[in-house]
């Protein structure tokens, strides 16, 4: 299958039903039947185990926690230029570091765990993300939605707030950009926030303190969390890209009845976006990288996003520094 990601095809191959049913869902709304140009090539297998981890200790992990505990991400050096890529939870990539105008190849296998709790996403992208970056493709962790023209982002961990805002500026009729994983392009007149496809899985405690979502999506939770695509948040019609204006950094405070903004030092605003942006293990292109989210951090009004109860209202407060 063929991914139309704006100016790039990717082809996405793989032998088995399960990777190809993931990615079109995830996809949806992005393929296309055939390309006469390819730009990058990913080929992703199933299997039952994953093949013995190289015997050289690893250049770089990342240790931060998955939902069931475990860590992300371990990159090993396979050579000049190449990086194997173990995702702790059941994927081993190969991935190449070199700037070529030839369509790179990268690849793959994967064990059933990890089609699960979304993990393909997250580990299509990353595994994208090194020919993403040499061809003007920047990749940040962030809820994107954009009106007017302007795109704001909501950017934080796991657990922050951020898909919860997110969904209450949808239903305030903004556009949905991205839901977790956003696409940049640095432009003439600055970053732009480009739509990019992916899933959502909303909690329950999000359909508690945004009702209107439940209708809006015609979903009828039986008390778990819910996933839908991008395609289905957007039924189809997908948002212009938009320069990016302000970025929020969320933050729950459960036991406010109202939220309020509170303007965000730049500095922290950067490094968040590299906490939640950068490949530290892709070294050749780190510079250009934390030139990218330095320029962003400068180009929008950032605040501290603290979150009450009245998070259905996000919409209105937002409005008051949006004008």
């Amino acid at each position: 299958m063929y991914l139309q990601l704006h100016r790039l095809t990717i082809h996405l191959n793989s032998e088995d039903t399960a990777v190809n049913q993931a990615w079109q869902w995830l996809f949806s709304g992005w393929l296309v039947d055939e390309s006469a140009q390819v730009d990058i090539r990913l080929q992703m297998n199933l299997v039952d185990e994953l093949p013995p981890l190289p015997t050289s200790p690893p250049v770089f992990t990342d240790s931060r926690p998955l939902p069931n505990d475990i860590g992300v991400l371990s990159v090993y050096a396979a050579g000049p230029d190449v990086v194997w890529l173990h995702y702790h939870d059941g994927a081993l990539v190969q991935a190449s570091l070199a700037a070529t105008a030839s369509p790179p190849t990268i690849r793959g296998v994967v064990i059933p765990s990890a089609l699960t709790y979304g993990r393909l996403e997250d580990i299509t992208f990353t595994s994208l993300a090194p020919a993403l970056r040499r061809r003007g493709y920047y990749l940040v962790h962030a809820f994107a939605a954009a009106k007017d023209g302007r795109a704001v982002l909501i950017v934080g961990a796991s657990g922050s707030g951020k898909t919860t805002s997110g969904l209450s500026l949808l239903l305030g009729r903004w556009q949905l950009l991205a839901n977790d994983i956003l696409l940049l392009e640095n432009r003439d007149d600055g970053l732009y926030a480009l739509p990019t496809p992916g899933g959502v899985s909303i909690r329950p405690a999000t359909f508690d303190l945004l009702p209107a979502l439940r209708n809006w999506l015609v979903v009828r939770s039986s008390g778990g969390s819910v996933a839908v695509s991008a395609q289905q948040l957007t039924r189809g019609q997908r948002a212009e890209p938009a320069r990016v204006a302000a970025i929020l950094l969320p933050q729950i405070e459960a036991t406010r009845p109202y939220s309020h903004l509170q303007p965000a030092n730049r500095a922290i605003t950067f490094v968040r976006l590299l906490e939640e942006s950068a490949d530290r293990w892709d070294a050749a292109a780190l510079d250009g990288h934390v030139d990218v989210m330095e320029q962003l951090s400068r180009q929008t009004a950032v605040y501290h996003l603290h979150l009450g109860q009245d998070v259905a209202k996000l919409p209105e407060l937002i409005a008051g520094v949006w004008e």
